[in-house]
């Protein structure tokens, strides 16, 4: 993937510095939380779904424009993200907080989306943050319930079916 595709479906993973719990804090979770909404307004992104976790997060979007750079805004966002970090924490000017790289993918039709917001949505379950999906603050789960995308007791008998589809970033 060379550069965004104007209204393109990305399933994008960030990952933390040698898969640290950099993000364990809440606090450290707000300011990505923070980051993320700011690069949906600098870039038009629309946001499908998120979740953000101890060591890792993922992000569904859809591109608005296709004149942003390879990753433009995953690289903004990113970087916004430290710059607050740093400001908060005064003793890690000179840390690393992401792995190197970004990996992204373009979804390839709706039920490819499906598979992998149900991904995200499950994945605080998968790592044992929480054993309802519904009941963990750092994810989209909520939003999507309230807009009656998702119910409330959704995955609560165990994984979605859709994740047998899904297929991890190789």
């Amino acid at each position: 993937m060379n550069e965004y595709k104007d209204g393109a479906t990305y399933f994008v993973t960030l990952e933390c510095f040698h898969h640290q719990p950099l993000l364990a804090r809440p606090r450290l979770k707000q300011l990505l939380l923070n980051a993320i909404q700011e690069t949906k307004k600098q870039f038009g992104l629309h946001l499908g779904g998120y979740v953000i976790l101890d060591d890792h997060a993922h992000l569904v979007f859809v591109a608005a424009n296709a004149d942003s750079e390879h990753l433009g805004p995953m690289t903004y966002l990113r970087a916004r993200f430290v710059r607050a970090w740093r400001e908060l924490e005064k003793d890690v000017n000179d840390a690393t907080f992401w792995e190197h790289g970004i990996k992204a993918r373009v979804l390839a039709d709706h039920d490819d989306l499906r598979a992998h917001l149900d991904y995200i949505h499950y994945d605080p379950v998968k790592h044992g943050l929480c054993e309802r999906a519904y009941d963990y603050l750092w994810s989209s789960l909520r939003i999507r319930v309230d807009q009656g995308i998702y119910t409330e007791d959704w995955a609560e008998l165990g994984p979605p079916a859709s994740l047998g589809r899904f297929a991890p970033h190789g």
